[in-house]
C-alpha cells in the first residue's frame, strides 16, 4: 500500500541529496516525528518551522569547517532528541526546552555556564563537543586560556554526560566541581581533572559506566575516599602519564570490566582486581600485561566460576603459554 509522502512518520537517509529531489515541498511533511539526515540543507528549514510533531532529529555530519545550524532548530514544541554531529553548531534556544531529554551538539567556551544548561530543565543525556572561539576559515588557531567547565549538578535528571574537548583546547573542571547524583555513565575526553575530580567521580552513588579517555594527566592516583565507586562495572582509562594506581580493599566492589589504553608508564594492574571478569589492555607495556596475566592465574588458583578473560592490543605479547582471549565489549 502506497502512503503519500506528506503522511510521513519517519525518514532517515544516509545522504541527503536523495532528499533533496523529492517532489515535494518539504513544509508539507507536518507529520514527521523522526529525521535523520547526514548534511543540512536549506530546504529542511521550513520543516523545522512548520512541524508542530517533530520530536527526532539527527544531523549526524562529522568534520570541518564548522557550518553553523537555523536557530528555528529549536521550534519544535515537542522536540524531544536533538543530535548533531560535530560538523554543525547551533546557538542555544533563547527559551527553555522542557521537553528535550537528549542533546548532543558542538558548543563553544561561551556557552559551557549554567545559564545555558538551565534551558534544559529534564536533560537525561547531554554530550556536548566542546570547540575553540576560531573563525571557520583559520586553521591551527586554539583557545587563548584554559576554559573552566561550569557544574553540572543542577542538571538533576541527568543520567549519561559526555564531554568531549577539541585538541586545539585547554578545558579543565572548578576546583569542587559537582555532579548530578543519579549520574549513572560519564565520558571525559581531552580534559584536564586532577586526582581530587576522581574521588568526587567515586562518590557518585549510581555511577555504572566512566570513560576517561586522555582525561588525567596524573603520574599517581590513590583511590583514598571510603567506598569509591559502588557501582562502577565499567572503567576505561587511557592516562600515558599514569605511573602507580593504589587502590584500597573498599573501592571498585561491582567492577568487572577494566580497559586500559596507552598507559604507557604503568607496570601493574591493581591486584585487589581478582574479581574483575575482563580486562582489555590495548598499546601497554608488557609488564602491564604480566600483571594481567597474574590476576588470571591468581582468580584460577581460587577456583572463580568465570575466567578472567583478557584482551590485548597492540604489539605481540611474547608469551609462551598465551592464553589470553577475545573481549566483546
Amino acid at each position: 500500500m502506497f502512503v503519500p509522502l506528506k503522511l510521513l512518520r519517519v525518514l532517515a537517509f544516509d545522504t541527503s541529496i536523495f532528499l533533496q529531489r523529492l517532489p515535494l515541498h518539504l513544509g508539507d511533511l507536518v507529520f514527521l516525528r523522526y529525521l535523520s539526515i547526514t548534511q543540512w540543507f536549506q530546504e529542511l528549514d521550513d520543516v523545522m518551522s512548520n512541524n508542530p510533531n517533530l520530536q527526532t532529529l539527527v544531523v549526524s555530519g562529522n568534520g570541518a569547517p564548522t557550518i553553523h545550524l537555523p536557530s528555528n532548530i529549536w521550534t519544535p514544541p515537542h522536540l524531544r532528541h536533538l543530535k548533531i554531529g560535530n560538523l554543525y553548531m547551533v546557538y542555544p534556544p533563547h527559551e527553555d526546552k522542557k521537553n528535550l531529554q537528549t542533546l548532543s551538539w558542538v558548543v563553544r567556551p561561551i556557552h559551557c555556564r549554567k545559564e545555558v544548561y538551565n534551558k534544559f530543565p529534564d536533560i537525561k543525556e547531554l554530550k556536548i563537543f566542546l570547540k575553540d572561539d576560531i573563525e571557520p576559515s583559520h586553521i591551527g588557531g586554539c583557545c587563548r586560556n584554559p576554559i573552566i567547565l561550569d557544574h553540572f549538578d543542577y542538571l538533576k535528571g541527568l543520567e549519561k554526560l559526555s564531554i568531549s574537548v577539541s585538541i586545539r583546547c585547554s578545558a579543565a573542571l572548578p576546583e569542587q566541581c559537582m555532579y548530578p547524583s543519579g549520574l549513572k555513565k560519564l565520558k571525559l575526553s581531552g580534559t584536564n581533572i586532577s586526582e581530587r575530580d576522581l574521588n568526587v567521580i567515586g562518590m557518585l552513588p549510581r555511577l555504572m559506566v566512566l570513560k576517561l579517555e586522555n582525561a588525567f594527566h596524573g603520574t599517581v592516583w590513590n583511590t583514598v575516599a571510603n567506598g569509591g565507586f559502588p557501582l562502577l562495572i565499567f572503567l576505561l582509562l587511557e592516562a600515558k602519564e599514569l605511573e602507580q594506581w593504589v587502590v584500597s580493599f573498599h573501592h571498585f566492589p561491582m567492577l568487572r570490566h577494566l580497559v586500559l589504553r596507552s598507559c604507557n608508564c604503568l607496570e601493574q594492574v591493581p591486584k585487589r582486581f581478582s574479581w574483575l571478569k575482563s580486562i582489555e589492555l590495548e598499546g601497554c607495556r608488557s609488564s602491564l600485561v604480566a600483571s594481567a596475566k597474574q590476576l588470571q592465574q591468581m582468580r584460577r588458583s581460587m577456583h572463580f566460576k568465570d575466567d578472567l578473560e583478557i584482551k590485548i592490543i597492540g604489539p605481540k605479547y611474547d608469551d609462551s603459554q598465551n592464553t589470553h582471549t577475545q573481549v566483546s565489549m
